[in-house]
């Protein structure tokens, strides 16, 4: 049996799990990715296209599906789901095919307005498309509220408002257009990885999450520390919610914040969890969410399996340096037996971005413990060894 599927922003460890299965691959990157090149086999193939030009991405991989037929168009990013969406409506290959899910859970006024229609994780909820709309929801429903482009994009994070004068200083600054008003949702913030095969649905484990105020994450750990009677309440809420959305087949990664009122939606998608959630998950339970999607997608009647744990906890936490600043200096050791895995996304020389977005991040490191206490603590152990040095010059270019 021929086993080809084609992956859009692929990752490395995405290609070494597909590897690992023998399955050949076409990967579609947007810019030049060396470190995935050099991992390819000789029966790989590697194309370097801008999905984000969907009418470009269609002419150019309807010539290479004449030449390398696959079995499967795949993507375990948000930046790559708009791309699957339309190649899979293009070339229905997918035995289960992603893009109806894909396109609810990026809408998220579609999305929440289903919710609201059928009395789940129910919130007061607006399409924002003008000023006079903004300000009419606030004097309906009062603060706090959030700010959120309609359309989920991985790249820009949710706004708090809480006043009238935040109002008029958005206003000031943006004419809004396809946003949406919700309400605030107070409460602890946590995510759930899930996985269905023929509207049969699994969790395979919950998050804890790190946040800054202005939602960007720092940091997340694995296992939750909430009780089993909270654990039990998230994965029927859960499970009744990939239900309720008629979720197929694949991982989904689904944000909810518990507050008085039980859980409540905060967002969903049709891919695994980013910023390292699917290698905790991995380090915790065993569990790769890639090798089942794609065990799934080559075994006709696929059923969950048992893997075995390989650590008790396990956490990840992102670096902040300072920013806007030259680095001059930067030493980072990886010696403590306790670090799984780190990676830094600057070096000497450059300049650090704030983090205004999940894209902004510095890097991170993974560690693990005996508990998740000793996990996150490990990690800010291992953070405080990192030596760095600036240049005196402050770069206000950066802040672009």
């Amino acid at each position: 049996m021929r086993k080809r599927i084609m992956v859009i922003d692929c990752s490395v460890n995405t290609l070494k799990t597909i590897k690992k299965l023998g399955i050949k691959v076409i990967c579609i990157e947007k810019e030049q990715k060396k470190q995935l090149k050099d991992l390819l086999k000789s029966d790989d193939i590697y194309y370097e296209i801008d999905y984000k030009d969907i009418t470009l991405l269609k002419k150019e991989v309807g010539k290479i599906l004449i030449k390398y037929p696959v079995d499967a168009i795949l993507s375990f990013t948000g930046d790559g789901q708009n791309a699957v969406v339309a190649l899979q409506e293009e070339y229905p290959l997918n035995k289960y095919k992603q893009s109806e899910q894909i396109k609810l859970f990026k809408n998220q006024c579609n999305l929440r307005n289903l919710l609201n229609r059928n009395n789940f994780s129910y919130v007061n909820v607006k399409l924002i498309n003008s000023k006079e709309a903004l300000i009419e929801f606030a004097n309906e429903n009062g603060f706090p509220f959030i700010l959120k482009p309609c359309i989920e994009t991985g790249s820009k994070v949710a706004k708090k408002i809480s006043t009238f004068k935040e109002v008029y200083e958005f206003l000031d600054k943006e004419n809004p257009t396809t946003l949406i008003a919700e309400d605030y949702q107070e409460g602890v913030e946590i995510s759930v990885e899930t996985f269905s095969f023929n509207r049969k649905h699994y969790v395979v484990g919950i998050t804890d999450k790190y946040t800054e105020p202005d939602f960007v994450m720092y940091g997340h750990s694995v296992p939750t520390t909430l009780n089993d009677e909270l654990i039990t309440e998230i994965t029927l809420f859960v499970l009744d919610f990939l239900t309720l959305t008629g979720v197929v087949f694949g991982p989904c990664h689904i944000e909810i914040k518990m507050t008085a009122y039980g859980p409540k939606i905060i967002a969903a998608h049709c891919r695994t969890g980013g910023d390292q959630i699917v290698a905790l998950h991995h380090f915790v339970s065993g569990i790769d969410l890639i090798q089942w999607t794609l065990d799934a997608i080559y075994t006709e009647n696929w059923q969950k399996y048992d893997v075995n744990q390989q650590y008790p906890a396990a956490a990840v936490i992102f670096f902040r340096f300072q920013p806007n600043k030259k680095i001059k200096k930067l030493n980072i050791q990886n010696a403590d037996e306790t670090i799984v895995a780190y990676k830094c996304n600057i070096e000497e020389g450059d300049v650090t971005k704030g983090m205004n977005s999940p894209k902004d991040k510095h890097g991170f490191i993974i560690a693990k413990g005996r508990n998740v206490e000793e996990a996150v603590e490990n990690c800010r152990l291992a953070i405080q060894t990192i030596v760095i040095e600036y240049a005196e010059e402050i770069y206000r270019d950066s802040l672009r």
